[in-house]
């Protein structure tokens, strides 16, 4: 039986940083793990529905390189932890994020947060863990933008 190969590109317009990605042809029958944990300290103090619309743009943001035609070949997870309470995200097709949250997570919608822990998990097939690791860098990096502007 032959093994199915494809080429997968990462489009320019959803790439803004500059370094080379190796886009030799990827055997599809070889995942790639990458998990990592994050500790994000914010500029300002930031709510549960800040850090809701945050943590959904940043696992979109991951997937959406990621992605072929609107299906990760694979899933993206997301932990959110604020002190206690948590938020897990799950993103399989970029039309659809699910969300679950704690019990306690939607008893207080005003507290502020300083900090966030998130620990991402990524299993994809196509990819190297160097350009996974470079997508969640730079979605992190506008994770961090994102929370000047929110807070």
């Amino acid at each position: 039986m032959d093994k199915l190969t494809h080429k997968f590109k990462l489009a320019k317009k959803n790439h803004n940083h500059n370094h080379e990605h190796d886009h030799a042809p990827i055997n599809l029958t070889d995942a790639t793990v990458f998990s990592e944990t994050y500790c994000i300290e914010f500029e300002k103090p930031v709510t549960k529905p800040t850090v809701e619309k945050m943590v959904t743009r940043l696992i979109q943001a991951i997937g959406r390189p990621l992605a072929h035609n609107e299906i990760i070949v694979g899933h993206i997870k997301v932990l959110a932890k604020l002190d206690e309470e948590f938020m897990f995200v799950s993103l399989t097709r970029m039309d659809r994020v699910d969300i679950k949250l704690s019990d306690k997570w939607t008893t207080d919608t005003v507290a502020k947060f300083s900090r966030v822990k998130l620990d991402i998990n990524v299993l994809v097939f196509g990819y190297s863990k160097k350009v996974i690791a470079e997508l969640v860098n730079h979605s992190l990096v506008n994770f961090r933008k994102d929370s000047q502007c929110e807070a």
